[in-house]
């Protein structure tokens, strides 16, 4: 049983690397890819704008308009340069790890980043939850400028590594769809 499992492993390792070079060479041919991957990570998160409004009501903390400055290093330089987040958020106060570095939280914030060849902007949904020893999120990005017509989708790790997986898209992103009805 483990030798054909270690056989079917090995088949489909070559079958992927195989179509992975052919994808290559059919790219290479003219043909440009409708979306690339790329990996990075946020270098910093530290660099405040303003801290918003903060109000609390039963131990949970409602914040709105918290801006700071961050940067983001991609392989792909289309999403490399600074970026500023403005975000809202609830933290729950009476889940909170003694370090401050877990605790159970939800954030929307708006991202902009802009480089020499354009700018993005972007959403973003973010939970942190204490007992699932979590903190992550997702970010949705639209071209601006020289970006125009590209879209990206980022899934962060925020803790520890604030490392992000993602792909840029050739054309904008869709639209959600109206809740179906029968």
């Amino acid at each position: 049983m483990g030798t054909i499992k270690a056989s079917t492993s090995a088949i489909l390792a070559i079958s992927l690397l195989t179509g992975t070079a052919v994808g290559v060479l059919a790219q290479d041919e003219g043909s440009e890819p409708r979306s690339t991957a790329f990996t990075g990570s946020f270098t910093t998160q530290s660099d405040l704008i303003t801290e918003g409004t903060t109000s609390e009501t039963d131990g949970v903390q409602k914040t709105k308009g918290h801006a700071r400055h961050a940067s983001m290093v991609s392989s792909d330089p289309r999403l490399t340069g600074p970026v500023t987040f403005t975000d809202n958020w609830l933290v729950d106060l009476n889940v909170m790890a003694p370090d401050y570095e877990n605790f159970n939280v939800m954030v929307a914030s708006t991202l902009e980043l802009t480089n020499d060849g354009g700018s993005w902007l972007g959403e973003a949904r973010t939970f942190g939850n204490i007992e699932l020893d979590v903190n992550t999120g997702m970010i949705v990005f639209e071209g601006r400028g020289g970006y125009d017509g590209l879209s990206a989708y980022l899934l962060v790790d925020w803790q520890p590594s604030q490392e992000f997986v993602g792909t840029i898209f050739q054309g904008e992103l869709p639209d959600f769809p109206e809740p179906y009805a029968e």
